[in-house]
């Protein structure tokens, strides 16, 4: 898999995600989801609705593993103040 497809897929599953930023390669990737969306939820719940969109490539095992991070736009933006940290370490 590719980059541009995980990002295809998690804007999908959160089509009002204002960033969506993946890192990895071939079957193992991290993704860092900004989106309103996640207001109120748990973060069980945040991860649950992106990964709602890679089910069956997780089944399949063409994707054996995505790490997810869920944020909203004003969390993204209080932890964004930790020098030397890439949005995806957030």
């Amino acid at each position: 898999m590719k980059a541009e497809e995980i990002i295809a897929r998690v804007r999908e599953a959160v089509p009002d995600a204002v960033d969506i930023e993946a890192q990895g390669a071939d079957c193992d990737f991290a993704v860092l989801v900004v989106s309103p969306t996640f207001a109120g939820m748990l973060p069980v719940k945040r991860q649950q609705l992106v990964l709602a969109g890679f089910t069956e490539l997780l089944a399949s095992g063409e994707l054996h593993a995505l790490s997810v991070k869920a944020k909203t736009p004003e969390e993204l933006a209080a932890s964004a103040a930790a020098p030397g940290l890439t949005q995806l370490q957030l």
